[in-house]
């Protein structure tokens, strides 16, 4: 049983927002990084930076938000 959460149960435990989007930001950038060696893809790293990262802030307020309504 957690020390952090005493009231709930293991069976319980489901992933945390953070884990998933963190999880998919990698999977995009090896994605990326895979079509760029497979076609010849040519991306300004800066803008493709700045977009993840967008897109990440974005998805962590979003599922921050949603779990805590999700909280009883």
């Amino acid at each position: 049983m957690s020390t952090l959460y005493p009231n709930r149960n293991d069976d319980d435990a489901r992933p945390r927002a953070g884990t998933i989007i963190w999880g998919g930001l990698a999977m995009v950038i090896g994605l990326l990084v895979l079509a760029g060696e497979l076609t010849g893809l040519v991306l300004d790293p800066v803008l493709v930076f700045m977009v993840l990262l967008i897109g990440t802030g974005a998805a962590l307020i979003v599922g921050g938000i949603l779990s805590m309504n999700r909280r009883p």
